[in-house]
């Protein structure tokens, strides 16, 4: 069954001082200084009614502004509190964007870097779930998508949950927008509904 997921249900975990919500779209201004640390500091976010159940597709649209090196956001999954994996977008360099996936094994994160222009101000990602195996892809219009990442999580997972994060690590800020939010769980293969409703 697909679902939109109105964020103004998220929890926070590191709530930022500036944001605006609807029930469609969460827009968010960084604040310099914040990182994607263990214990906080970051603008991160738990949807808390965003736990699937069995397999599922998770699919979100990203815009953002960047301003200096190392603005970035994107999203999270975590798997039983813990991240397990990082996915989104780094500003390098005035020409250079990185696309980054990180997950991680037992407190070390496994990096995959993609380069990007600098000209994208908007990316749309998709987590799949099915068993212990998960597939990241990416969209620059939501439309063709791109295969980033596979990995698998133990058998017995439970505890997932998806988040969302934004943060300046350097003396910067930066408007980032999260939309188009949407959950189908219990049907790994069908996706041209989710296409559909995030080309809206």
């Amino acid at each position: 069954m697909l679902k939109r997921i109105d964020p103004r249900q998220l929890t926070w975990i590191c709530q930022p001082k500036l944001y605006i919500l609807s029930s469609d779209k969460l827009l968010i201004e960084t604040e310099p200084f914040t990182d994607l640390h263990p214990h906080g500091n970051s603008a991160e976010a738990i949807e808390l009614s965003l736990v699937p159940k069995g397999s599922f597709c998770f699919s979100a649209r990203v815009d953002f502004e960047y301003h200096e090196q190392f603005d970035q956001c994107g999203l999270i999954l975590y798997e039983n509190g813990k991240r397990k994996l990082v996915l989104g977008t780094e500003l390098r360099d005035e020409e250079m964007l990185k696309l980054i996936s990180i997950v991680y094994h037992g407190g070390r994160g496994d990096l995959a870097i993609r380069d990007i222009g600098s000209a994208v101000k908007r990316m749309y990602y998709r987590i799949w779930y099915r068993g212990s195996a998960v597939r990241v892809q990416y969209s620059f219009s939501g439309k063709r998508w791109s295969d980033f990442r596979e990995f698998l999580l133990r058998e017995d997972t439970e505890g997932l949950k998806i988040g969302i994060y934004a943060c300046s690590p350097g003396n910067s800020y930066f408007d980032c927008t999260f939309s188009a939010m949407t959950l189908e769980e219990d049907n790994y293969e069908r996706s041209r509904e989710i296409d559909s409703l995030l080309s809206d």
